[in-house]
């Protein structure tokens, strides 16, 4: 079975008290929170994962990407290709 690759945006937002927030917005509930943008970055990347493992095991095709930032300073892709549904 061959497998596509899907690639999202990732928001980072500093909380100036507490760390990091980071979403994942064309993946609607797909939000986590890290001390670190380091711990931030390794969580959303695992939330993304275990977010389309559940739209696959409902039987969903993962989400496309349809944002598309107007201001970027720093950004990040991640690509999940384990739980791409062809």
């Amino acid at each position: 079975m061959s497998r596509s690759v899907n690639q999202y945006y990732i928001i980072y937002e500093r909380d100036e008290k507490r760390g990091y927030i980071a979403s994942a917005p064309a993946i609607p509930g797909c939000v986590v929170y890290g001390k670190t943008l380091q711990e931030a970055h390794k969580n959303i990347r695992l939330a993304i994962k275990d977010c389309l493992e559940v739209i696959r095991e409902f039987h969903q095709r993962p989400p496309k990407e349809t944002v598309q930032p107007k201001a970027v300073r720093k950004f990040s892709f991640v690509s999940v290709s384990e739980y791409a549904k062809t």
